[in-house]
């Protein structure tokens, strides 16, 4: 069931940025309006921030950072990474998932306790 409740989001998300099949391999799309929203929790910092998907399709240039599924769901949304604003590591919310997806969803805000 926990599995289940954590699937959906994260397949959401992993839809809206993974639609890479017709996508042109030099330059990224916007996604359609409004853009999706999402909670991303920061390991290195223990706290959830809010984000925008703001482009998909984005070529394999220059840095990217790990978003990967939350086993403990700590933010709502699912997903996480190890490092935030501020940390050593974070790139500004350039994403690459598991199976290649590539993305901007930087994190905004000030970060938050999860349940917060």
């Amino acid at each position: 069931m926990r599995y289940t409740l954590l699937a959906a989001p994260v397949a959401l998300v992993l839809a809206l940025v993974a639609g890479l099949a017709f996508a042109s391999e030099t330059s990224a799309k916007t996604p359609e309006k409004p853009l999706p929203r999402v909670s991303i929790y920061v390991e290195s910092q223990g706290l959830c921030y809010d984000s925008i998907v703001t482009a998909q399709d984005l070529p394999d240039r220059g840095p990217f950072q790990l978003l990967e599924e939350d086993p403990d769901n700590h933010c709502g949304d699912g997903l996480m990474t190890e490092f935030g604003p501020g940390d050593q590591g974070y790139v500004g919310g350039r994403w690459v998932t598991g199976d290649g997806a590539r993305f901007m969803c930087p994190l905004i805000g000030g970060g938050y306790a999860p349940g917060g």
